[in-house]
């Protein structure tokens, strides 16, 4: 019985709902559920789809990426700074109004599907342009919910929410992909939407499960015209920045209809969409899974003067786990890849070699541009948004000039991988952390890489064997993580 007693107390320390870590790791304990369902369903939807029609949902996520950045004005943004639950409630409200005017809005641009999908230079989107105002009352509003769930600490309902998120996205796909549905691009999107709003449904009952009363009682016209007012910066320049960021995370998409004919920018997109995919997946629920907790403790660490700790621990632990994944994928990507997800598939890791760098640098920065929010400095976010978008646009039509997809996301990659680097200084000098605290953790995750990808080149030079270097890739990462669970004391004083 004390030995039961000790294991719960154990694991109540380890999940406790306060500070930093308790909460991370409840949300990246479904994260590692989420993982696992979204790496096992890749390879199984990369044989049910055809390159091309990866590509055009690829495209259809990006446009609602793109105006869900805009649709609400960031408002929710502001959820955490109120002190008092029903001051905080009055922007569920705010955030709603302002998301159905852009859905009424874009209902009324749909009505020009044809013309809009012929200006984006892709065509083959305009059948589903109309699904996008639908679809995007679903997400911002569950992404509404959540953020209030944040509000409540209720960490263990958000990481249940991302797995049915994830579980039902992924049976959505695969069903209607597979025989005798063996659906196109249609089912690719259609099944984004199911999951979207399975998850939705569950937020929401959630959040009205916990605060149904106070969220009710807060609504009232003129105090949502006040926190418009009184939170008129995240509008301002939050909104701004966010559009920038989108833009900048989906600029590839969007340009390589641009610089190729149809046929080839529908195989790139796809072969880039899963690229994009395989490595996001575990770096990006992580970052995910920090960013809430983080927002929550950064807000309350700026009121007591204790930003820089907590915003160096996030650097060095997203870093800690994203490091040796960008130099094995690099190295030995194309036979992983080829082995995972099928033949036509050895292309996706090629791309995947270019883009590797930058999509884990900017999920590192991701959960850290909530230090702009929390000191309330989003003129700095827009500004450097701004910057490194005007940058990342220039390589990247420069490199799509070449007539060559590979160039183009050989100079996006690199130029991303530079400009998502000086973000980072920025936001850590910001909040108070020193140029040695920045750069020791990328010798120290240098140094412990070493054994694994040591492992690596010797199975790329014994032959050319997809197992022996995909094995090789798994023994690997299994030192690198052993190394890193001893020198960081992971588990110490649990």
């Amino acid at each position: 019985m004390a030995d039961q007693t000790s294991n719960m107390s154990w694991i109540s320390r380890l999940f406790s709902t306060e500070g930093l870590r308790g909460p991370t790791l409840t949300l990246l304990s479904g994260a590692g559920i989420v993982m696992v369902i979204g790496y096992l369903a890749l390879g199984v939807i990369t044989r049910l789809y055809l390159p091309s029609e990866l590509g055009i949902g690829k495209y259809f996520v990006t446009l609602i990426t793109l105006v869900g950045s805009v649709a609400s004005l960031r408002y929710e943004d502001a959820l955490m700074l109120p002190k008092k639950d029903e001051e905080a409630a009055v922007l569920i409200w705010l955030s709603s109004a302002v998301m159905l005017i852009s859905a009424l809005l874009l209902c009324v641009l749909s009505l020009w599907s044809t013309e809009i999908g012929s200006l984006l230079d892709f065509p083959a989107i305009a059948p589903y342009l109309p699904l996008i105002p639908l679809t995007l009352l679903i997400m911002r509003s569950g992404k509404i919910a959540e953020f209030w769930l944040v509000r409540k600490r209720a960490f263990r309902h958000i990481s249940g929410g991302h797995v049915s998120l994830t579980l039902s996205m992924v049976t959505g796909r695969i069903v209607a992909g597979a025989p005798p549905l063996s659906a196109n691009e249609a089912g690719h999107i259609g099944g984004f939407i199911f999951g979207n709003a399975v998850s939705t449904i569950i937020f929401i009952w959630m959040a009205l499960r916990r605060s149904a009363q106070s969220i009710f009682a807060a609504f009232s016209w003129r105090r949502i015209v006040q926190a418009a007012v009184r939170y008129r910066r995240f509008a301002l320049f939050s909104t701004p920045s966010s559009i920038i960021g989108a833009f900048m995370g989906n600029l590839v998409v969007l340009l390589i209809p641009y610089f190729f004919a149809t046929s080839i920018a529908q195989d790139a997109l796809g072969f880039y969409g899963i690229a994009f995919a395989a490595i996001g997946i575990p770096i990006s629920y992580v970052a995910r899974s920090v960013a809430h907790p983080f927002f929550v403790s950064a807000a309350e660490a700026q009121i007591s003067g204790n930003l820089a700790p907590i915003a160096s621990l996030v650097h060095r632990r997203l870093l800690m786990i994203g490091f040796f994944p960008i130099l094995a994928v690099m190295l030995a990507g194309p036979d992983f890849f080829e082995l995972w997800l099928g033949s036509p598939h050895r292309q996706t890791g090629i791309y995947a070699v270019y883009i590797a760098p930058w999509i884990v640098l900017g999920s590192i920065a991701s959960p850290l541009t909530r230090v702009y929010d929390v000191m309330e400095r989003q003129r700095l976010d827009f500004m450097m948004a701004l910057l490194l978008l005007v940058s990342l646009s220039a390589a990247l039509v420069l490199g799509g000039q070449t007539g060559s997809v590979d160039i183009m996301l050989i100079a996006g990659g690199v130029t991303g991988a530079v400009v998502r680097s000086i973000q980072l200084v920025v936001m850590l000098r910001l909040a108070g952390v020193g140029y040695p605290e920045m750069i020791t953790p990328y010798r120290d995750f240098f140094l412990l890489s070493i054994p694994g990808l040591a492992v690596i080149i010797g199975a790329l030079w014994i032959g050319d064997s997809k197992w022996i270097t995909t094995g090789s890739l798994v023994l690997g990462g299994i030192l690198y993580y052993a190394l890193i669970i001893w020198k960081e004391q992971l588990f110490k004083n649990i």
